[in-house]
């Protein structure tokens, strides 16, 4: 009688054992990880798709004289795409190493036409060397 009872509760373990593990596996069936949305530093969800493959131009203005020195006083980003419009957007100054020239620019407006224009203090424009455009939602 005790080979009978041990055998039903081996039994009765095993199958406790399998209807866990397959529990798990219907409930690991049922989630859902397909991203649909690009994602930047894993919490911006990505427009860049509004841009379409229109390249963006990047201008600085003609040099004015500044105490004994030329410089620029601006850069212009023109031929922003209208899908762009209404989204939330950085601009970063960056020199040779990557490094931030500056301040990053972040605005508390959005992108509402096809240029946007920023002002530059005196000799940031000898050392840009990338303008980085982030358009965001």
């Amino acid at each position: 009688m005790s080979k009978s009872t041990n055998r039903r509760k081996s039994i009765a373990i095993a199958l406790a054992v399998l209807g866990v593990a397959g529990l798990s596996l219907a409930s690991a069936a049922q989630l859902n990880l397909t991203q649909t949305n690009s994602v930047q530093s894993a919490s911006l969800a990505l427009n860049a798709d509004c841009q379409g493959t229109a390249a963006i131009t990047v201008t600085f203005a003609p040099p004015a004289r500044a105490g004994g020195a030329y410089f620029s006083n601006n850069v212009t980003l023109s031929g922003i795409d209208s899908g762009c419009f209404d989204k939330k957007y950085k601009l970063a100054l960056l020199d040779k190493d990557g490094l931030v020239v500056g301040t990053e620019q972040a605005p508390a407006t959005t992108i509402s036409a096809s240029t946007l224009t920023y002002p530059l203090t005196v000799g940031q424009d000898t050392i840009v060397r990338t303008v980085a455009l982030t358009i965001y939602s």
